[in-house]
């Protein structure tokens, strides 16, 4: 399942490339991809791409992008996700923020992303970020849906602990309804439970929680 969506965030970027995701004065295209060493413990690999960002101040490149598709939230805003690799320490993925004709500018992922999620998801405005997350300190409270302030790293809206999937694949799922609207899936087939959806606005800061018996037939 794991190398289906991977697949299927590939195709999503060929086919943005050529000529890809825009606005009438700004846009973003893939110009190639590499194999590089993989951000996920499971995988021994995984792609990287060389993006372009052209806007009326100019062409930017930026290296290293990785799914999900770079936003673009403006004409002067693009964020995303790009993999470094600091020193001698294994790759990890940080969020971009590119203003075109600017200096790139990155900051850690927040830490408690969990580590084998596929689903980082920006919001619309590029201001939050809505995925699934693992407690960094001691003590089994399972996964959780989180909603975060980029900038200030606040969080928004938190779902209940205990979710987890005592398997190799990734089964949770996030996303953003415009303009601010949010729904995250845990996995809670550990405990036999379906998935747990948490749903809210990012503005209001309240979340709703429901239970589905059957995973979500989302991209």
């Amino acid at each position: 399942m794991i190398l289906a969506r991977m697949t299927c965030a590939l195709f999503a970027l060929i086919a943005c490339g050529g000529r890809e995701r825009g606005t009438d004065e700004a846009s973003i295209a893939v110009l190639d991809s590499a194999f590089a060493p993989s951000w996920d413990a499971t995988e021994d690999s995984g792609l990287v791409y060389r993006v372009e960002v052209t806007s009326p101040r100019g062409v930017d490149t930026i290296r290293d992008v990785i799914a999900p598709f770079p936003m673009l939230v403006s004409d002067t805003l693009v964020v995303g996700l790009i993999q470094v690799s600091e020193d001698s320490s294994a790759p990890h993925r940080k969020v971009f923020r590119l203003r075109p004709g600017a200096r790139l500018e990155r900051q850690p992922i927040p830490p408690d992303v969990w580590a084998f999620f596929h689903d980082f998801v920006f919001s619309p405005d590029g201001r939050y970020v809505a995925y699934v997350a693992e407690d960094p300190l001691p003590g089994d409270v399972g996964t959780f849906a989180i909603v975060r302030d980029l900038l200030s790293g606040e969080v928004v809206a938190r779902g209940p602990s205990g979710g987890g999937c005592d398997c190799d694949v990734d089964a949770n799922y996030a996303r953003w309804i415009p303009p601010d609207s949010f729904e995250i899936v845990v996995s809670h087939a550990a405990t036999n439970a379906g998935w747990q959806r948490v749903s809210g606005r990012s503005s209001s800061r309240r979340i709703h929680v429901d239970t589905l018996a059957r995973e979500p037939e989302w991209e």
